[in-house]
């Protein structure tokens, strides 16, 4: 919930309204007897705010507060974008650290970079020091949401994978939705960071009596330690666990460390194949994700609105996502969900209005946005059963580096509104999604199989499925 709040922070607090202004000169006057309040009639004629102009927003947003319009748009394009710069060199330590200090220390150490940077935002006075500020928030946030995500993987059963997926995405739903209300009810944008600070202590706390992964105590040759948390954890179930009578089956031979790690790519082809597709699949999605999110003002209407709206329908794609992963299983969820946001992409072209400012580019932004979080969710699940326990914090940190990649160049992709034809832009989205589609069948699908602790245990996993391919490709 906390990682969506800060993501998707500025959204609220920069939010420019073109349409939320009034003449107070006579030159603008005289621009706005054949023109209506809007950002081409702002932007084309070179208005100037407290000389031809003044905003008139209920709400405040650093972008009114410092004057940041029109030729300096991209200004609040960057403050949206630095955010992954920071996430991007978070989960780059983040692969050493998830697979050296621990899930737990690392996820924590996180948080409180992502508390402290949120509430530094509330004070800051122009947009440089903001940009900076995002660039700590975004290195807290996803290393944080990233460590939570492999620590909660490695300890639920094959059998409720999906449904933590499904948890996971409802969370990511409602941090947004929290979000929407807060930046709605308050009228000053410094006190929405102030607020979300709250939030992350609220939530972070929980995490300080959670212990350690007992599949990573194991890996790194802490025996009795994952011993203890697995009896405690019993304990709490009302069963009893007995390591008299109960053996440990694990892999004892593998030491990991960051060089070792960094060579079993190279000595494990197949692994590195799959890293490669996948940070791929990850780099579009993130790219695909945030240029949607970031350009709902873009489509018309109340941007409040439309945020609520798309959030309430996260709800009904979290059903999806759970009755795809069940029928379909975890690749062909993936292939259909990416199908249909394609296909609503290239639906929101029809220049069509369907009732009050509801076009059908909206609509089917809307309905594409669910489908591509719904895939984004799932490639988590796959990414976390494809990789060996071993590797998979510097697994998960590689694909998720390569998202936030995306992720920066997406709030460049919602410019493309101001500059091309609409239809192109939706082009754009619909081509990342087939190309998205087309990495994941190159991928083994993970549904039903158990998670592997090391890159041996990967490898005869794979040969294992392959023989099982080969002999029933005969009968077939």
């Amino acid at each position: 919930m906390t990682a969506a709040m800060m993501t998707f922070l500025p959204m609220y607090i920069g939010y420019i309204p073109y349409e939320e202004w009034r003449c107070i000169s006579d030159r603008c006057e005289s621009i706005l007897v054949n023109s209506t309040y809007d950002r081409e009639t702002m932007c084309a004629n070179n208005l100037v705010v407290g000389v031809d102009f003044k905003w008139t927003a209920a709400r405040t947003t650093y972008a009114t507060d410092w004057n940041i319009y029109c030729h300096d748009e991209e200004k609040v394009a960057m403050v949206n974008s630095f955010f992954f710069i920071g996430a991007l060199c978070g989960l780059l330590l983040a692969t050493t650290l998830f697979d050296t200090i621990g899930r737990k220390r690392a996820s924590l150490l996180a948080a409180l970079v992502g508390f402290s940077a949120t509430l530094v935002m509330a004070f800051v006075r122009n947009a440089s020091q903001l940009i900076i500020t995002r660039v700590f928030q975004g290195c807290g946030t996803f290393v944080m949401f990233t460590g939570v995500y492999v620590w909660g993987v490695e300890y639920t059963p094959r059998r409720l994978r999906s449904a933590q997926i499904v948890f996971k995405l409802l969370c990511w739903t409602a941090g947004s939705s929290i979000l929407d209300l807060i930046g709605y009810l308050n009228a000053d944008w410094r006190h929405v960071p102030l607020i979300v600070c709250v939030a992350i202590v609220i939530l972070a706390v929980p995490l300080l009596f959670i212990p350690e992964s007992p599949r990573f105590n194991l890996v790194m040759g802490k025996e009795d330690e994952a011993k203890k948390t697995l009896t405690r954890f019993a304990k709490i179930f009302g069963k009893y666990l007995s390591f008299d009578i109960t053996n440990l089956s694990f892999d004892n031979n593998y030491t990991p460390s960051y060089i070792k790690q960094l060579k079993d790519f190279w000595h494990y082809k197949r692994m590195l194949k799959e890293t490669l597709l996948l940070m791929v699949c990850w780099f579009n999605l993130g790219a695909l994700l945030y240029a949607i999110g970031f350009s709902w003002d873009k489509l018309g209407g109340s941007l409040y609105v439309t945020v609520l709206v798309s959030q309430v329908a996260s709800l009904s794609g979290s059903v999806i996502l759970f009755v795809g992963v069940a029928t379909l299983g975890r690749k062909r969820n993936e292939l259909l969900m990416l199908a249909l946001a394609g296909a609503c992409f290239l639906l929101g072209m029809l220049d069509v209005k369907v009732f009050g400012d509801w076009t059908a580019s909206r609509i089917a932004c809307v309905a594409g946005s669910v489908f591509v979080a719904s895939a984004f969710a799932c490639t988590y699940l796959i990414t976390a059963e494809l990789a060996p326990t071993s590797h998979r914090g510097m697994i998960l940190s590689a694909c998720s580096g390569s998202a936030r990649i995306g992720s920066f160049v997406g709030p460049f992709i919602a410019l493309l509104y101001n500059v091309l034809d609409r239809r192109i832009v939706l082009a754009i989205f619909a081509g990342m999604a087939v190309l998205c589609g087309g990495m994941f069948s190159l991928l083994p699908d993970t549904t039903g199989k158990s998670i592997p602790d090391t890159p041996d245990e990967m490898r005869r996993n794979r040969e294992a499925v392959r023989e099982e391919e080969e002999e029933e490709g005969p009968t077939a």
